[in-house]
């Protein structure tokens, strides 16, 4: 007895094999999370962002969304350019600025380094952390977001009348931004650095730069009577290995020229292990007084070196710049009024 094979048979055979091969490495390579002692996903240890994704996409490249290999490679060297220049001594004898012209922060940039790298998130090259929306853009209600820095202007306050006037971070109140990892600098620094704490109800997310300690509760909720605070009111659970935190409750000043919000901000955050080494963040932003959408972000964050620690970011002492800037200010006002008198 003859046996007949028909083509559509040799294909059902081929694609069977093909599929079946694909579905074993899969297996094979799906990264198995270590579990605490009380058997939730174990995220604890030392994490940093070594990414120069920026937050908001440059306008200029509209809907791209990633970068290829090539223009990364571009986009590297010329930052490795770049860092070499700022490397390079200062002339001792220069000169002030132009009048009018901004002061830059050169000997900051010189000590602490430019960020040198694009991180893929998930094998892609986001050309900026915002994902949502499709442009990669903060989508501003208003041209001149109202803030609370904007309403105070808008009510007569100059931005050198006093400390409340000034952002957080320049009062060593937080972080860059609203929330450790938040927002992207393009320097290296304290800034990019957070440990990762658990046991059984609590998880601590505890970021280097001004000694920013956030306590998230498990399987919590949020007080009727919270009332707003720096970095906010932090509750979170687990969804299978990934770990769901929700914070509201932020003073307005937290505010920062980054990304503005008030006291209506929500931000959602989740933190998904995909090796021994980098885990996906993920925030998902909501303030409905400042954007006209809520925003989602990504990126990929590393363990840090073996060897590498966190240390104590000392902000208060020996910081004089805010004292210098309001002194500045009077003095401005002396001499304007001074100058009055004379005529």
């Amino acid at each position: 007895m003859k046996f007949y094979v028909s083509k559509l048979n040799i294909l059902c055979a081929i694609l069977s094999v093909m599929f079946t091969g694909q579905n074993f490495g899969q297996s094979a390579n799906v990264y198995q999370v270590p579990l605490t002692e009380y058997g939730h996903p174990d995220l604890q240890g030392l994490w940093t962002d070594q990414s120069r994704t920026p937050i908001e996409r440059p306008a200029a490249l509209g809907l791209k969304r990633t970068y290829s290999l090539q223009e990364i490679k571009e986009l590297e060297q010329s930052l490795q350019a770049a860092n070499e220049r700022a490397q390079q001594p200062l002339v001792a004898n220069r000169g002030a600025p132009p009048l009018g012209e901004a002061i830059t922060q050169q000997p900051d940039i010189n000590f602490n380094g430019l960020v040198l790298s694009y991180i893929p998130v998930d094998g892609e090259y986001l050309t900026s952390r915002i994902v949502e929306p499709a442009n990669g853009r903060l989508p501003y209600i208003d041209d001149v977001p109202q803030d609370i820095f904007a309403r105070r202007i808008s009510e007569g306050m100059d931005i050198f009348d006093g400390p409340e006037i000034r952002p957080s971070n320049e009062r060593c109140l937080g972080v860059p931004g609203q929330l450790p990892l938040l927002v992207q600098l393009p320097l290296d620094g304290p800034w990019r650095n957070i440990q990762i704490v658990q046991n059984e109800d609590y998880v601590m997310i505890y970021g280097e730069y001004h000694v920013t300690p956030r306590i998230v509760r498990l399987n919590d909720q949020h007080p009727d009577n919270t009332y707003l605070k720096f970095y906010g009111d932090s509750i979170g659970y687990w969804e299978g290995n990934t770990l769901v935190v929700h914070t509201n409750s932020f003073k307005p000043d937290q505010s920062d020229r980054r990304l503005k919000s008030s006291d209506v901000l929500e931000v959602i955050e989740r933190y998904s292990p995909v090796s021994n080494t980098e885990m996906i963040l993920e925030f998902q932003i909501t303030d409905k007084k400042i954007y006209s959408e809520p925003i989602t972000s990504r990126l990929t964050i590393q363990r840090m070196p073996p060897g590498h620690k966190l240390y104590e970011s000392g902000c208060h002492e020996g910081n004089y710049s805010l004292p210098s800037i309001l002194a500045g200010a009077r003095r401005q006002e002396a001499d304007a009024r001074l100058a009055e008198q004379k005529f």
